[in-house]
């Protein structure tokens, strides 16, 4: 069957599209400062994986579903003349472990893990509020590394960012506003498909 390649088509069959610039994020650090929209510069959506076990089979490869793994999300944070947000990361850390004394202020158990929660916006809003298109919560998550501040005497026309490492246990998406409820990916909540 022959696609049609009208221009009226391709407008009945897109709706505008998705924009990179508009994201929501939660994220609070165990002393109360939170990572507002405003800082929260640059990243990627959380990647999603599963690892795949190759069976060699007479010359050929199968490729078997392997076990779900996370990668670290790196987030790029505006910095600003408080310093509150790189203070408190700082902070976050060392209650991990400290520089020092080379033990933690905090364990698992009294808080030295957080849950952020990232949004993808929709650009139409709806009653003054975006649609979220996408919701990803990091659960269990903590700092595996706060990247260096480059400061330059030659640089000019540009505003300090520096980088985040996070690490956190498995993901609760959801898919979007009107799709309903949370559905938790990685962790062991899932029920059988109704036939």
């Amino acid at each position: 069957m022959a696609q049609n390649n009208s221009i009226d088509t391709f407008k009945g069959n897109f709706f505008g599209g998705t924009r990179p610039n508009r994201f929501d994020i939660n994220a609070i650090l165990p002393n109360n400062t939170p990572i507002d929209v405003f800082h929260a510069y640059a990243f990627n959506l959380p990647e999603i994986a599963i690892g795949e076990i190759p069976v060699n089979y007479r010359g050929r490869t199968v490729y078997i579903p392997g076990d779900r793994d996370y990668m670290p999300w790196n987030i790029t944070i505006l910095d600003d003349r408080d310093s509150k947000i790189y203070d408190g990361l700082q902070e976050w850390q060392r209650s991990i472990n400290d520089h020092q004394t080379n033990d933690a202020t905090t364990g698992y158990e009294t808080g030295n893990r957080g849950r952020w929660v990232i949004q993808h916006l929709d650009t139409h809003a709806k009653g003054g509020t975006p649609d979220v298109i996408k919701e990803f919560a990091l659960e269990g998550c903590w700092l595996t590394g706060i990247g260096p501040v480059q400061l330059n005497a030659a640089e000019k026309n540009a505003l300090l960012t520096f980088n985040v490492t996070v690490r956190y246990d498995y993901i609760t998406y959801k898919p979007s506003t009107a799709a309903g409820g949370a559905q938790t990916v990685g962790a062991q909540s899932f029920t059988n498909p109704t036939p």
